[in-house]
């Protein structure tokens, strides 16, 4: 290898190095923040049962002052029912009596049966509101893993990225823009090796895509110190050895 893509090679095992350490980091913080958005759809689960509830209770109020009304209503036709003078007088406000009597046994009926939903909702609400205090305690042990994690990761990511400008300082400054932008691209691993996929002809490919590389390329790797990118995934490629390297 020449010196470029040796210094390459340098920058990219730190890069990697730094890659993996960034990666245990962010997964901690990722666990926590799925755990947190778990704990905000069962916020918003309990949220739509207590506005259901509130509406079921709503319901039954108005069902309890509709019955009052209506026991006020056969109160009434019962003392009507009492001052009749008339066969006629007595056999209408009976008949009213009697339709009054039938409405407040449907309204009782209703009333109970909103009364009973409205006790189901509260039995299930306690159930996720326990349910939410387990995960959100969960929350509380995810976060302080993740800054735990980091934490002790701090010291390692300082001396690996002191180590990372040292190692940048020797590439050259185009080639070094190439490599940033590619690790980027691929989480740090910025370069491939190129693997010879025909032990007869002249057909190699890059490790890091499995997409065939040109013998123009493998050639411009082996005659010069520059960066020879894949043209399929980006990469910076590279050969192994001049003894696998070699084009036929």
């Amino acid at each position: 290898m020449g010196a470029t893509v040796d210094a390459l090679h340098r920058l990219q095992d730190i890069e990697l190095q730094i890659a993996e350490v960034r990666q245990r980091i962010e997964r901690k913080h990722r666990a926590a923040k799925r755990q947190g958005k778990n704990l905000a759809e069962i916020d918003a689960n309990i949220e739509n049962k207590e506005s259901a509830l509130r509406a079921d209770q709503m319901e039954a109020d108005r069902l309890e002052l509709d019955l009052k009304s209506q026991e006020a209503a056969v109160s009434k036709l019962r003392q009507a029912l009492n001052v009749s003078k008339t066969n006629k007088e007595y056999s209408a406000v009976l008949t009213q009596l009697n339709t009054n009597k039938a409405d407040i046994s449907k309204l009782e009926e209703s009333e109970l049966a909103v009364i009973n939903q409205v006790e189901a909702k509260r039995k299930e609400i306690a159930i996720i509101r326990e349910q939410r205090t387990k995960e959100a305690a969960k929350l509380e042990e995810l976060k302080a893993g993740a800054r735990e994690v980091e934490a002790s990761l701090k010291d390692r990511l300082v001396r690996l990225q002191a180590e990372r400008d040292e190692a940048a300082a020797a590439v050259p400054a185009s080639a070094l823009v190439m490599f940033n932008r590619v690790a980027q691209k691929h989480d740090g691993e910025a370069m491939a090796m190129v693997f010879r996929t025909h032990p007869k002809r002249g057909e190699y490919a890059c490790e890091g895509c499995n997409m065939s590389i040109t013998l123009e390329q493998v050639n411009t790797i082996l005659s010069r110190d520059e960066a020879v990118l894949c043209n399929t995934c980006g990469r910076i490629l590279y050969l192994e050895s001049p003894a696998t390297s070699s084009a036929p």
